[in-house]
């Protein structure tokens, strides 16, 4: 379900995480810790296939376009940092979406844990709901 990987030396898309909850009325603290831990764990997967993609597209090795026309635009080296500069751009949200399921993992140790953090209200429905977000907005 990880949803990211290289093929021909392009990084695939993601594809939007979506955990099977049971509505938030049934849903235990026990259930919903396991569902962050599935997630973290999802997420620690991508960040590494990310920095693997990451590491193979190392500038060094980039052959030089040597005699190539300025009129063809940038070199197979330009291409390449940009695509690393992305995959670590990447990186990063996926790093801080780690940050958001600890959030939700310190939360769920509260009372109020099926609660809006804004209007106090129960959250709802948690499967309509593609992270883990203490919030019904």
């Amino acid at each position: 379900m990880g949803g990211h990987g290289v093929r021909h030396g392009r990084l695939l898309r993601p594809q939007i995480r979506e955990v099977s909850h049971p509505m938030a009325s049934s849903l235990t603290v026990a259930q919903h810790r396991s569902n962050l831990q599935h997630l973290r764990s999802e997420t620690e997967t991508t960040i590494a296939n990310l920095q693997a993609a990451y590491d193979e597209l190392d500038p060094e090795e980039t052959p030089s376009d040597v005699g190539a026309g300025e009129d063809e635009g940038g070199s197979e080296g330009d291409l390449t940092r940009f695509e690393r500069d992305r995959i670590r751009a990447r990186i990063g949200e996926e790093q801080a979406f780690l940050t958001v399921i600890d959030a939700a993992v310190d939360r769920a140790k509260e009372r109020g844990w099926k609660n809006c953090t804004r209007c106090g209200e129960p959250i709802g429905d948690p499967a309509s709901r593609r992270c883990p977000r203490p919030s019904c907005a």
